[in-house]
């Protein structure tokens, strides 16, 4: 990744005038010298955004920007050199006191009258090396900056080129595109798959359909979000299209938003579209009143095409818009954007928006041979090229723009393996001057809305390997260890912590399909970056990140010729590195090895001289133990990560790392204890120690109160002392896991973390291991005292109300804690992901759950005590308004996923009878999945003719089930080894179906839109009543009938 510079130099200006004046006055005659480095920044600043913006393409530009940040780089080293001697200070006077009582004495006697000039001067008679060294670097590094303020002269650069807000706000009118205001053309050659015509019929639903937004007038805005280049707009121009839309909506607009845009012409196109007349009109408010007015003849549908920002809408279109639809209720707008964030902004819901992803490998190929008309007539040719053809998919990632951009190629070439070999070989890397001029232009038109902080968080990303996922917080603690993230002044007035700035960082990110959540991970807060992203990445930050994938024959010349790098990722699988070839890139910042290596043919490494600058250190899956006597060397480092290694012990200095913020050893289960010097460790903001063997930790660890995040805290008795004690004062926790409660002696014990009083703490993991198997459930009998005992340790640890996510496992009591039930559960607001797993004992699931407002998603697995589920679940106690005067009208009112697994003993799902046009439970359910119970029916009440937001059933192992009917919505259904269900009915919507191991299976009933089964593993394609199969209709198996 790279720096960028309109947020680097700001950066290294603020450390400038944050040291505390103290720190400068200790460096006698050289505080001239730091006050002329900050003019010098204030001075280069004005030209910093122009510079950024035109090094990506202009080689020259590009060689200055470089200096410039060689130059700030070592500013910050030299500045926090300066913050380092300041604290170790009072240390060094107490270690050479000793050797200086009779100058000491002299000072003494005059100390009074020289107070504020025998500081420094006290300090450089006994730091001399150091103030010499520290006021020469700053003294040559001021010559490099003025040498680069005076070739600024020679680029041109724009002064004052405007804050990342001016620059995104609207300059003359004329310089702008124009509006699109002709009706959409549609290209069918764009679309395929059974995923497009699933959204197009769940976008039409949610346009034609009329709920209370009839008797409110209000206008829905519903939404299509996702990263550029994958369809957003195809998606819309295939629903504009549609039939049902033209008879619904009698007027329709299309309007593509650019980024910047007048209101006035903005207004005329729209009044045009609407079929109404503005005569040239330049007067906002008088626009506004005529495009009301030509809306007012039909109920209207808006579509607004690729949206950066909600300005548009709120600032132009938004008052005459919703004006008109209260005439005409049912009205709609259609929006697609790259950030979701807009979309809700603007009015969508979540659920009103539509995500469009990737294409899978079919509908891929389909994609690429429609790209090719010229020989549409001949499939025989196609499958001849279809090896190869795969490969070009695979290379494209499921990415339709990038599957149309190399379908383009191929045009161009004769349809032969070797040439499309010749395509296949061909870069989609980002280039200079490549030929795939929109698929780049997209990518870069993202990058270039973000703020200056994002874009560097962003390119950090390129240093993770592709096919590699990476979690939020280890991003965000990477970040903050390289100053990314700073605090800004709202952030100081409200408050919010580092961590939490880089929390909307990564929202945003994600927000924009820059990043995108792995959806096969077992994390929720795992993401992955697309390939066409990750190389235009890799392309800005090339300067300064190198990521070495492959086994390289030289890999010490390659590194030879890139010592300037300042980052560097390895990712070797057959390899064992020699470490000393590392030794040679002293300008390293971020180094992460994810392979062995090993000590090289010296006598050891000298950190302190080959990474002298290294900030961030991650280490996984290497043995690397002999290197951790060393560690204390690296002065500046702030990130130490060891995931997977033989490290058995920190360094018993540890103390001396005065800058550390962030340690992580997971899984590391060699290291068995912590090293007493961790409590003086002020800065540290992360620890994890999950998987590793520590059972203990050091007495004082509640010193360390700027900690945020702790995993693997272990819960211990050493006599009369408990470990959660030292929980008490951590009150920044954001993010806290407890192993090992079945230690804790009770309730009183428990009490004394104080979990409750911690107001910042959003997600909290309390765990149990007691005498479990590998599956959670067997082991020996639980004594009834220590089930009454744990249920009292669980119920101290109440969180406080404004936890966002819960994980329990391990809990062995009978009932859940008092603050899972009514009332008492409703005071959780914030609560949006609960999850309970190896709930060996519990009988019953609390029931206050479904009036947590917030809930999106609940899970519980492997809970065999339990085999009632009750009406009580999923019905709200009666006046529910007493916990902090919330009322809730709706049970699980957001609830979006529910997964109940390995409920071995249940039996029955009481579900309380729901009134017709009443409010129903879980409204908002998109997934259900139950696995392994007795269950022999599903409940009426959640097969809802009202529950218009089920989309996917996944059901397994149901050894009762008989069947299965009247889920009209759902339009993915998973079926596997049921083996007493007989009959599927009542799947109005049903579109996908995959049935596994069901042999008495016979009917089909009620399927009308079913076009895709999968029967034992085998594909049917459906057609009316009729199974085909290559093609050809076919029996199905164990004479199963299809009733439409």
């Amino acid at each position: 990744m790279a720096v960028v510079l309109d947020a680097f130099v700001p950066y290294v200006k603020k450390m400038i005038t944050s040291m505390a004046e103290e720190e400068v006055r200790m460096l006698l005659g050289v505080s001239g010298e730091i006050k002329r480095l900050e003019a010098n920044l204030v001075y280069l600043q004005g030209y910093l955004a122009d510079a950024e913006r035109r090094h990506i393409t202009d080689k020259s530009v590009k060689v200055w920007v470089g200096r410039l940040k060689d130059a700030m780089y070592e500013a910050t080293d030299i500045l926090e050199l300066c913050q380092l001697e300041a604290m170790e200070r009072p240390k060094e006077s107490g270690r050479n006191a000793s050797s200086s009582t009779r100058f000491r004495s002299l000072v003494g006697q005059l100390k009074k009258k020289l107070q504020g000039f025998l500081d420094p001067l006290l300090f450089c008679l006994q730091n001399p090396a150091f103030t010499h060294e520290i006021g020469g670097r700053i003294k040559r590094l001021n010559g490099k900056l003025d040498s680069v303020r005076k070739d600024a002269l020679v680029f041109n650069f724009h002064a004052n080129f405007g804050s990342y807000e001016e620059r995104r706000q609207p300059s003359d009118p004329a310089s702008h595109s124009r509006i699109n205001r002709t009706t959409p053309g549609f290209d069918e050659s764009s679309i395929v798959g059974d995923k497009v015509e699933m959204d197009t019929e769940e976008l039409v639903h949610k346009l034609t359909s009329h709920g209370h937004d009839m008797a409110s007038a209000r206008v829905k805005v519903v939404s299509i979000v996702g990263p550029g280049g994958m369809g957003k707009s195809t998606l819309a121009k295939k629903v504009f299209a549609q039939e049902a839309i033209k008879v619904e909506f009698k007027t329709r607009i299309w309007l593509g938003i650019t980024r910047r845009f007048d209101k006035a012409e903005l207004l005329r196109a729209a009044i045009t579209h609407a079929g109404g007349k503005h005569g040239g009109e330049r007067d906002e408010s008088m626009l506004e009143t005529a495009l009301t007015d030509a809306l007012l003849a039909n109920r209207f549908l808006l579509v607004l095409d690729d949206v950066w920002s909600d300005r548009a809408w709120k600032e132009v279109l938004q008052v005459p818009v919703v004006n008109a639809g209260r005439r005409h209720p049912g009205s709609r707008v259609l929006v697609t954007t790259r950030n979701e964030d807009v979309a809700f902004r603007m009015g969508a819901s979540g659920s009103d928006q539509i995500h469009v992803s990737k294409l899978d490998e079919d509908d891929a190929w389909s994609l690429l041979k429609k790209q090719l008309p010229q020989l549409q007539d001949d499939e025989s040719h196609f499958d001849q090229l279809k090896d190869v053809g795969m490969k070009i998919i695979e290379k494209c990632d499921g990415l339709p723009l990038a599957i149309k951009v190399m379908g383009g190629l191929l045009s161009t070439r004769h349809p032969s393996e070797r040439e499309w070999e010749i395509v296949l070989n061909k870069n989609l890397e980002w280039e200079e001057h490549g030929s795939q001029e929109e698929l780049n232009y997209s990518v870069h038109l993202s990058y270039d809305d973000l703020s200056p902080e994002l874009k560097q968080c962003f390119l950090y990303y390129s240093l993770f390997p592709k096919g590699s996922e990476f979690l939020e917080d280890i991003a965000i603690s990477m970040w903050v260890s390289e100053g990314f993230v700073q605090a800004d002044e709202r952030s100081e007035s409200d408050q919010l912590d580092l961590e939490e700035i880089g929390a909307e960082y990564h929202r945003e990110l994600v927000a924009r399909n820059l990043l995108e959540t792995n959806e096969s991970a077992e994390s929720g807060w795992a993401y992955i970056m697309h390939d066409v992203v990750r190389s235009f990445a890799r392309f800005v930050a090339r300067e300064e990140a190198l990521v070495v994938l492959k086994e390289q024959t030289d890999i010490r010349s390659l590194l030879s010729h890139n010592q300037r790098i300042r980052r560097l990722s390895m990712k070797l699988t057959n390899s064992v590195l020699e470490w000393d070839i590392l030794e040679k890139l002293e300008s390293l910042r971020t180094l992460v090895i994810a392979c062995n290596f090993k000590p090289g043919s010296g006598s050891g490494p000298s950190l302190a001289s080959s990474f002298a600058s290294l900030r961030a250190l991650d280490i996984s899956f290497a043995d690397c133990d002999w290197l951790v006597d060393h560690l204390s060397q690296l002065r500046h480092l702030r990130y130490l990560s060891f995931t997977q290694t033989d490290v058995s012990r920190l360094p018993h200095d540890i103390h001396k790392m005065k800058f550390l913020e962030h340690i992580a050893l997971f899984n590391c289960r060699k290291l068995d204890k912590l090293p007493d010097g961790i409590v003086k460790l002020g800065r540290l903001r992360y620890l994890s120690i999950d998987g590793s063997s520590v059972d203990v930790v050091p007495k004082g660890f509640g010193a360390l109160t700027n900690l945020r995040s702790v995993y693997g805290f272990p819960a211990k008795m050493v006599g009369d002392w408990c470990t959660l004690e030292e929980l008490e004062h951590l009150f920044h926790l954001r993010t806290l896991r407890i192993h090992g409660l079945e230690n804790v002696p009770g309730g009183s014990v428990a009490a004394r973390a104080m979990i409750g009083s911690k107001k910042h703490l959003s997600f909290l993991d309390l765990i149990c291991h007691k005498n479990e198997e590998e599956d959670g459930v067997g082991g020996e009998q639980i004594p009834e005292k220590d089930q009454e005992r744990i249920e009292a340790v669980f119920d101290e640890l109440c969180p406080p109300p404004y936890l966002e996510d819960l994980f329990m496992a391990g809990y062995f009591g009978r009932r859940l804690p008092y603050w899972m039930r009514a009332p008492t559960a409703m005071a959780f607001k914030s609560l949006t992901g609960i999850t309970l797993t190896r709930l060996r004992c519990c009988t019953q699931l609390p029931d206050g759950l479904c009036g947590m407002v917030s809930l999106e998603g609940l899970a519980v697995n492997w809970a065999p005590a339990i085999k009632l589920v009750g009406p009580d679940f999923q019905a709200l106690p009666s006046g529910n308004g007493g916990a902090g005067d919330l009322f809730v009208t709706r049970p699980f009112p957001k609830l979006k996923n529910l997964k109940l697994h390995n409920m071995t003993g249940w039996e029955e799902w009481d579900w309380a009878e729901e009134e017709q046009g009443g409010a129903i439970s879980m409204p908002a359910l998109e997934y259900l999945s139950i696995i392994h119970c007795m269950l022999s029916r599903l409940p009426p009440g959640l097969a809802s003719s009202n529950r218009y937001n089920l989309r996917t059933l996944d059901l397994s192992k149901l050894s009762a089930l008989a069947s299965l009917e009247n889920f009209p919505s759902v339009m993915e259904l998973d079926v596997l080894y049921c083996p007493k269900l007989k009959k599927i009915s009542g799947f109005a919507m049903l579109r996908r179906m995959a049935i596994t191991d069901c042999p008495e299976l016979e009917t089909l009933e009620g399927v009308p839109v079913l076009k895709s089964l999968l029967l034992n593993d085998e594909p049917w394609e459906i057609v009316g009543t009729s199974a085909y199969q290559a093609g050809q209709p076919r029996q199905l198996p164990q004479n199963l009938t299809i009733t439409r």
